[in-house]
């Protein structure tokens, strides 16, 4: 064989290998080998809007997460919510109940049993009082010779009394008459006027320790002057509060 031939042949052996490596080969796998993927959305609980509340106090929020379904219940601890309304798989609108003060963990369970927790996911804190200038005075008013609260007052002194009982500060009330009847009568059934205001607030929950009462009879007239009008303004009990 020629050296030529030789040369040739060995050139050709390696390409005719490699031609019958690659159809012994299988062929390749486009697919990947993974494990297939649950399309289903686990329950989740992520948030509430507002994550806060007054004690006692009802309100509605939002409750957001994944996985919700229509007809599900939530509970806040132990007390289940009374109305939850579905909007989509993501969102609640729940009735929060009257809750104690505390950080509460809220529950979601959906019809199909399944179940999941927000720990710690509502504060709920002291209710906040509002100081008006209601809070601060009010006027009441007796009739001729009466000591007797009206209803309106004994309404009026129920709003008030909540707000009076976180309000620093003591609260004065201070007695007073029309011009008719003597010195010491009038000052004795103003007494009794302010003595009625102080005992139907502590009736209603005010310390007693920041009630004080006072007299002035017939001195210190709101309105001069005669006549029924005159004298319905100055039958009064005058509520002040002092720092």
């Amino acid at each position: 064989m020629s050296r030529t031939r030789l040369s040739l042949l060995l050139l050709l052996v390696p390409a005719l290998l490699a031609s019958r490596c690659k159809k012994d080969d299988p062929p390749p796998d486009d697919t990947l080998d993974v494990e297939t993927l649950d399309p289903s959305v686990k329950l989740q609980v992520v948030s509430i809007d507002p994550a806060w509340g007054e004690a006692l106090r009802p309100f509605k929020a939002t409750l957001y997460g994944a996985g919700f379904q229509d007809g599900a219940k939530v509970s806040f601890g132990l007390v289940q919510a009374a109305k939850v309304t579905f909007r989509d798989e993501n969102t609640l609108i729940v009735a929060v109940p009257p809750l104690e003060i505390g950080q509460v963990d809220i529950t979601v369970r959906n019809p199909d049993g399944t179940e999941a927790t927000l720990r710690r996911g509502l504060t709920v804190t002291e209710p906040q009082v509002q100081v008006t200038m209601n809070c601060d005075s009010a006027t009441l008013y007796f009739e001729l010779d009466s000591s007797a609260l009206r209803s309106e007052d004994r309404a009026k002194l129920g709003e008030m009394a909540p707000c009076l009982s976180k309000r620093p500060g003591r609260v004065r009330l201070e007695g007073h008459c029309d011009s008719r009847g003597t010195t010491e009568y009038n000052l004795a059934l103003g007494q009794r006027r302010a003595d009625s205001v102080r005992d139907y607030l502590i009736g209603l929950g005010v310390s007693p320790d920041r009630l004080s009462t006072i007299s002035y009879g017939e001195e210190r007239p709101a309105v001069t002057g005669s006549g029924e009008g005159v004298w319905a303004k100055n039958r009064r009990v005058e509520l002040k509060v002092t720092n």
